[in-house]
């Protein structure tokens, strides 16, 4: 699991506001081909339930809380989403889902790729054989 964190500047007239920035190179391993959001989601909510083939992608948090569950195939890790300046890395080959802990919450989204259908393993058996056939 990898946490990236961006690069913050803070507003010297006002202490609480905060700029949080996201570079491709720097903060962002990879070239971003797709930004997309998930909001207005209830509390207790799980979404994901999928891995991608090759697809990168950095998961953001920008405002409310969302637990994030990564599993490779042999060892399950949770990761809290809970401030704006936290991105988690999701790489090739992890089968992710997100829960919604507070009502509200916007998972922010920025990938490598465009969306390709065939990218996607929804089935978790072939995930756990590491995808081989069908990816439903």
């Amino acid at each position: 699991m990898k946490i990236y964190s961006a690069q913050t500047i803070k507003n010297p007239a006002d202490s609480d506001d905060l700029l949080c920035v996201w570079e491709t190179g720097k903060q962002i391993p990879f070239d971003v081909k797709r930004i997309y959001h998930i909001g207005n989601v209830k509390a207790g909510t799980v979404r994901g339930h999928h891995a991608h083939k090759k697809l990168e992608q950095i998961l953001l948090c920008p405002y409310g809380s969302i637990e994030v569950a990564l599993d490779d195939g042999t060892e399950v890790k949770n990761c809290l989403l809970d401030s704006p300046d936290k991105g988690l890395y999701v790489g090739p080959g992890v089968w992710h889902t997100m829960k919604w802990i507070e009502s509200g919450s916007l998972l922010l989204v920025m990938a490598s790729n465009f969306y390709v259908e065939e990218d996607y393993i929804r089935n978790y058996g072939k995930f756990k054989e590491k995808f081989p056939g069908e990816t439903s």
